[in-house]
C-alpha cells in the first residue's frame, strides 16, 4: 500500500458538541469508568447522550446530566452578605501577611539613619576637639560598614514591597464574577465551559443519575466555594473559616 504523500496529524482536538460539555469529566461511580457522550438519531430528531463504555451499558439524557451539574454549580454562588465578607476577609488577611515586610523597612530605615546621626556627632566631636581624628575615621568606617549591610537589605525588602498589590479592588471584581458565575458559565463557549469545569474540578466529577458530585475541588476554589451551611454561621465563625484557610 502506497503511503507516499500521506501525513498523520497528532494533537488534533476533538470537537464536542455543545451539548455534551462535560464529556470525559464525569465518572460513572460504580464502576468508575469516565463518561463520553454522542448522539443518536431517533425517527426525527437527534438524542444526545452521556454514556459509558463498559459492559454496563449505562447512558443519561445530555440534558439531564448537564442541568444536574448547573444545580451543583448554583449552590455555591454567594449568599446575602457573603461578599462584603469576602472582600474584607481577603485584604485583612493579606495585609497581615505582608505588614511585617513593612515593618521591617522601617526598622531598616531607621537603624541607617541612627547610624548616620553617630557619624555627624562624631564629626562635630572631631570639629571641637574632644576626639582625635584616629576616633572619627574609626566611628565613621564602622558605620559606613553597617549603613552598607543594612541598604542592601533595604534594597532586597523594597523589592519585595514593590510586588505588594491592592487587594481590595481585586477581591472585590473576584466576587462579582463568582456572582455571576451560573451565568458566566451558561454564556460562555464550549471551549469556556469545559476549562471552567477542569479548572474547578481537577479530580472529575461523579453523576450517580441524580446530582453532579466532586471528591475534591481547586484549592484556591475551596477559599472561595463554602458550602451553604458553613455560609450560615455567625459573621464572626465565617471570618474565622477565611483565617484559618489563608497560607
Amino acid at each position: 500500500m502506497d503511503f507516499v504523500g500521506r501525513k498523520r496529524e497528532y494533537g488534533l482536538p476533538i470537537a464536542t458538541p455543545d451539548e455534551l460539555q462535560l464529556r470525559n469529566f464525569l465518572k460513572y461511580p460504580k464502576c468508575h469508568r469516565m463518561l463520553t457522550g454522542s448522539a443518536s438519531k431517533g425517527k426525527t430528531t437527534y438524542r444526545v447522550y452521556y454514556y459509558c463504555r463498559s459492559v454496563c451499558g449505562l447512558r443519561y439524557p445530555a440534558g439531564l446530566v448537564n442541568s444536574a451539574f448547573m444545580e451543583e454549580l448554583t449552590q455555591f454562588l454567594p449568599r446575602k452578605g457573603y461578599s462584603e465578607l469576602f472582600v474584607e476577609t481577603v485584604t485583612d488577611c493579606y495585609n497581615n501577611q505582608t505588614s511585617s515586610v513593612r515593618g521591617e523597612r522601617k526598622d531598616l530605615i531607621h537603624q541607617i539613619n541612627e547610624l548616620t546621626l553617630r557619624t555627624d556627632k562624631a564629626r562635630d566631636l572631631l570639629l571641637l576637639d574632644e576626639i582625635e581624628l584616629a576616633e572619627f575615621r574609626r566611628i565613621k568606617e564602622e558605620c559606613n560598614e553597617k549603613i552598607t549591610r543594612l541598604e542592601a537589605k533595604l534594597n532586597e525588602v523594597m523589592v519585595q514591597n514593590s510586588t505588594f498589590l491592592d487587594i481590595r479592588p481585586i477581591a472585590e471584581a473576584a466576587i462579582k464574577s463568582l456572582e455571576l458565575l451560573d451565568k458566566l458559565y451558561d454564556d460562555a463557549t464550549i471551549q469556556g465551559k469545559r476549562y471552567l469545569v477542569g479548572m474547578l474540578y481537577p479530580e472529575k466529577l461523579t453523576f450517580d443519575g441524580v446530582g453532579c458530585r466532586t471528591l475534591k475541588m481547586n484549592e484556591g476554589a475551596q477559599l472561595i466555594y463554602l458550602k451553604n451551611k458553613e455560609l450560615q454561621a455567625k459573621k464572626m465563625g465565617q471570618k474565622s473559616i477565611f483565617k484559618d484557610l489563608a497560607p
